[in-house]
């Protein structure tokens, strides 16, 4: 999975991570564990001579934040910071390879998110947007913009949300080169905020505008096919529309299942709103079935509050 897109849809939280820069977090496709382990391994094994005089600062900084990046995802948050920390100290070495060096800081800051530590994640994610600003990478403001959109949800502040993520949108949109992942995911967290604000009906538009971008990269049976149903659904059934909501929220939160598991942090967040979905419409055997599904998924050894969960708590 690509660590920047997962990192959204899942610290979105529902991440809502994604699937993000790297983090995580909303888009792409989740690693089963065998594949993170490996990915893991092999990053490990590279940072060991991962440094001057073996090779570039730069090139080094860039190994050091995909590890953290790895690390994030595993829910390692100890060796994750230290190896973002690292890949910072690396980077801030002359010649300054500014783009790096804001992408290892934005990193820093979705795994502050994760944890927590609020005040800590947004330091980071408006220094990483400080530096894009100053240095003109204007390619890379949206991804800050979505992120601080994000965290701007996840401490009860709608509207600032909406804000930062309609920029990252109307930037995306005049940008024909524009990667789907950033795309969705702004999409996403604009949704989200405006169901926040009770303004469905532009969370609604948002979301089937997201849906257009996910058909154009991935398919029917790929996780962001199934998030974005489900959000879909959500938001029709926050507008009121139990009777829309009801096929997005069912085929959304089966894809989810199958991608995740139960015992994924952002499958049973998805699954409880869905629980809570089955009982607002009365059909009580069926969401009874569900929470006997979460409470088995609960009782499982190392469900915790991974980035996916944060994300996911942030969106709804």
């Amino acid at each position: 999975m690509k660590t920047e897109a997962r990192a959204w849809w899942v610290v979105l939280g529902v991440g809502l991570t994604v699937l993000a820069g790297g983090m995580p977090r909303l888009g792409a496709q989740a690693q089963n564990k065998d594949d993170l382990k490996k990915q893991i391994d092999i990053y490990r094994a590279a940072s060991v001579h991962a440094g001057p005089p073996a090779m570039s600062a730069a090139r080094a900084g860039r190994i050091w934040t995909r590890l953290g990046a790895l690390y994030e995802e595993a829910g390692m948050y100890t060796q994750s910071e230290m190896a973002f920390v690292h890949a910072l100290r690396l980077l801030e070495r002359p010649p300054v390879p500014e783009a790096d060096r804001a992408r290892a800081m934005d990193e820093l800051g979705t795994l502050y998110m994760a944890r927590g530590d609020t005040q800590q994640a947004e330091r980071a994610e408006q220094h990483a947007l400080a530096i894009r600003k100053a240095q003109g990478l204007k390619e890379d403001l949206p991804r800050s913009w979505y992120h601080l959109a994000t965290l701007a949800l996840r401490e009860h502040r709608a509207e600032k949300a909406r804000g930062y993520a309609k920029q990252a949108v109307e930037q995306l949109r005049a940008e024909p080169g524009a990667s789907a992942d950033d795309r969705m995911n702004a999409l996403f967290v604009l949704a989200m905020a405006q169901c926040r604000l009770h303004r469905y009906p532009e969370a609604i538009a948002a979301l089937n505008e997201a849906m257009g971008v996910v058909r154009s990269a991935y398919g029917p049976e790929d996780f962001p096919t199934g998030f974005g149903s489900f959000l879909l659904g959500y938001a029709y059934w926050k507008s009121g529309d139990a009777a829309a909501a009801e096929e997005p929220m069912r085929d959304g939160s089966a894809l989810v299942v199958k991608d995740l598991g139960w015992q994924h942090p952002a499958c049973a967040n998805v699954m409880a709103q869905y629980e809570d979905f089955l009982r607002s419409t009365h059909r009580k055997e069926e969401a009874r079935a569900v929470g006997e599904e979460l409470k088995r998924a609960r009782e499982t050894p190392g469900l915790g509050q991974g980035p996916e969960t944060l994300s996911v708590l942030s969106l709804f």
